[in-house]
């Protein structure tokens, strides 16, 4: 996260630029003693949450996501035990759509933590606390250390006694890899009560599958980053998603988000692609590409799945920086 030096924050417009993410998945859940949740996920530059709070003599939200910057605004009321939220207007100004897989409202919660602390004080929170702020990562901590660090983050899991998951370790993404998203216009994956409601009909996951997934990262993944060797690193991150995404074919019908999903990546591995994965629930689809170059070329020569739904189609970039506030 970069910062720049914020002055008398009551009559100054302060702007918060935060990237989206990619989770690839989760490495254990049900554990009724051990680490639960953790994972890997990668930070975007595109699509990105942009919030602006500029000076007014009262507290106020608009344009869109207003509610959810009220509802968070009033929890980081709460924890800062402020009498009033201080003047401004927050306003959205981008975002990606909601619950589509790229963690819009980790993002939401944590900018609007960061902007009213940086607004009233000139200064912001550390990662974890932010994310205490806001109630974020009682799950997946992805997100809320993306937010901070940027780049490619692995999360260990929460121990019961644990608010959060500890950062295991984060990669500086290689710049020249890009990642192209695919999604279905107008489809949501699953969020709130229903996600919920799913974790507790999952089976738990065994422990011979999170030694499978700690594989995947350790001898493919991590060390393909590392590298720069993209084959490796591509096919870790294919085989991570795809046995993480075992873990919910009770809920799914297989790794990925229903028959469409399913059909999808067989489709993207027909063509060619490289890295295939769904993000958190989708109905987010991505791919990796060792260049700008190959990723046009793949786009221009894709044509349309058999599934008859419109798909929008994005070439974006790893974030390797964090939020951005000014």
């Amino acid at each position: 996260m970069t910062e720049s030096h914020l002055q008398s924050h009551a009559t100054k417009t302060v702007h918060v630029s935060a990237p989206t993410r990619l989770h690839f998945g989760l490495l254990s859940f049900g554990n009724q003693e051990g680490r639960n949740f953790g994972g890997v996920g990668l930070m975007l530059k595109e699509p990105r949450v942009e919030i602006t709070a500029t000076p007014a003599d009262e507290f106020a939200t608009k344009g869109p996501f207003a509610e959810r910057l009220l509802d968070f605004a009033q929890q980081w009321q709460l924890y800062t035990q402020v009498d009033t939220l201080p003047g401004c207007v927050l306003t959205v100004t981008a975002a990606p759509a909601q619950h589509v897989g790229l963690g819009l409202g980790t993002q939401l919660g944590l900018s609007t933590a960061e902007i009213l602390q940086a607004f009233l004080t000139g200064e912001g929170f550390g990662a974890m606390e932010r994310a205490f702020v806001v109630n974020r990562a009682s799950r997946s901590a992805v997100g809320t250390y993306g937010f901070e660090f940027g780049g490619l983050i692995v999360e260990r899991g929460r121990l019961p006694s644990e608010r959060i998951s500890p950062l295991e370790c984060r990669l500086d993404f290689p710049d020249a890899w890009r990642i192209m998203l695919i999604r279905p216009e107008n489809e949501q994956g699953l969020s709130g009560d229903q996600e919920t409601r799913a974790f507790g009909d999952i089976p738990p996951v065994s422990q011979r599958t999170t030694d499978q997934l700690i594989t995947e990262l350790e001898s493919g993944l991590l060390p393909g980053i590392t590298a720069g060797d993209f084959l490796m690193a591509a096919d870790a991150i294919e085989n991570y998603g795809r046995i993480a995404g075992g873990c919910f074919s009770s809920i799914q019908g297989g790794p990925y988000n229903g028959r469409l999903l399913n059909r999808r990546v067989e489709w993207l591995k027909d063509l060619g692609a490289h890295g295939i994965g769904q993000s958190s629930w989708g109905p987010t689809l991505f791919c990796i590409f060792e260049t700008e170059a190959d990723a046009e070329r793949f786009k221009d020569s894709m044509g349309s799945d058999d599934s008859g739904q419109t798909l929008r189609v994005e070439i974006v970039r790893a974030d390797n920086q964090g939020a951005d506030i000014s």
